[in-house]
Formats: structure tokens, sequence, C-alpha cells
């Protein structure tokens, strides 16, 4: 968001990640970080449905990227 303040951390790893089998609830990523306290992202389904379409798109330009070298 515009004007919002935001904290950078560097992702170590991804821990692991909850996708509900039930539509009408979302998801859940847990991030290792640097220091001493993980972070858990929680979607709802729409913010990750969100997410998966901006995914899609960045691997299917990374893929025309990579066959036109």
């Amino acid at each position: 968001m515009p004007g919002k303040p935001s904290t950078s951390a560097t992702v170590r790893d991804v821990l692991q990640v909850i996708i509900s089998e039930d539509p009408a609830e979302g998801a859940i990523v847990k991030l290792a970080i640097e220091g001493s306290t993980d972070v858990d992202l929680v979607f709802n389904p729409l913010t990750l449905a969100k997410l998966q379409a901006i995914l899609t798109k960045v691997d299917s330009l990374q893929a025309q990227i990579r066959t036109t070298q």
C-alpha cells in the first residue's frame, strides 16, 4: 500500500505451506527469516488466488525468457 511503512527480511527457508482443502479457507506459509522469529503468512482465499495468478504469470514470463536465450 502506498505510503505504508514496510519491513524487509531475508527469507532463509520455506518451512511449511498449508493450503486448505476447503475453498472458503486460505493458506498459511511459514517462513524462516533472519533472527529468532519465524513468520507465518496467512492468506485468505482471494489473496491466495491473486498470489497464485501472479506466480503463474511470472513463471510463464521466465520460461519465455529462458527459451529465447
